[in-house]
């Protein structure tokens, strides 16, 4: 049986099943475009970690849930699609160095045309269904039965295809990076405790004696006439 939906031969007495004809989709400018959504985000944070589980909590409250996750940062999440945009939007204004690379795919016509494939194929194996009933011999017996597994097959696929289809519409996917925030080290100045407090006066004291003989040296130095 080529392209699935050939008629049907079976010989001496069984009469062919029609070729069903196959409907193509018409324009509908009301159609409403059914669009398969993937984004890639990077954002940085001070800790990796704690980040990747703020994000998954996140996605789990907007009706998402995690793919996949590791400590380094990458996080894979499915999000409903009606709930993505407000999603991104809140995750942008909790992260630092937040930037998105958002793509779109367009899979109406190929929805459609499934659609209709499924149906002609169901429609085949109902005229099949009913060849096999007026079957008199047993070789017609196997040979309609041989078309409906075919038809049959198809009929997974198609079905098949279109829940494939129906989730990558719903579920938008999306993939987080999460990449280490390096901030400048503050030197702060010494403090010392009141234990070290003597010392520490001790210190300076000392510093500001080798500072004075190191004047007095320089004024004793006998200039030059």
């Amino acid at each position: 049986m080529s392209n699935d939906y050939e008629e049907t031969n079976v010989s001496s007495g069984v009469s062919p099943s029609p070729k069903v004809a196959e409907s193509k989709p018409q324009e509908n400018k009301s159609q409403k475009r059914m669009m398969v959504y993937t984004v890639v985000v990077n954002l940085q944070s001070k800790e990796i970690e704690p980040k990747v589980t703020e994000i998954i909590k996140l996605a789990e409250s907007f009706g998402g849930y995690a793919l996949q996750y590791s400590s380094q940062g990458t996080i894979q999440l499915k999000i409903p699609q009606e709930n993505l945009k407000t999603f991104l939007l809140t995750l942008k204004k909790g992260s630092h160095n937040y930037s998105e690379d958002v793509s779109a795919k367009d899979v109406t016509e190929d929805y459609l045309d499934t659609e209709i494939r499924l149906e002609n194929a169901q429609k085949m194996r109902t005229r099949l269904l009913e060849i096999l009933k007026s079957a008199k011999t047993l070789e017609e017996t196997l040979k309609v039965e041989a078309e409906l597994s075919k038809v049959s097959e198809s009929i997974e696929r198609w079905e098949g295809k279109l829940k494939y289809l129906s989730s990558s519409i719903q579920l938008s996917s999306v993939t987080v990076h999460v990449r280490q925030k390096w901030e400048p080290v503050v030197q702060k100045e010494y403090q010392p405790g009141p234990i070290g407090y003597p010392f520490y006066w001790l210190y300076l004291g000392l510093g500001k004696v080798k500072d004075g003989f190191i004047w007095l040296f320089i004024q004793e130095v006998p200039k030059e006439k």
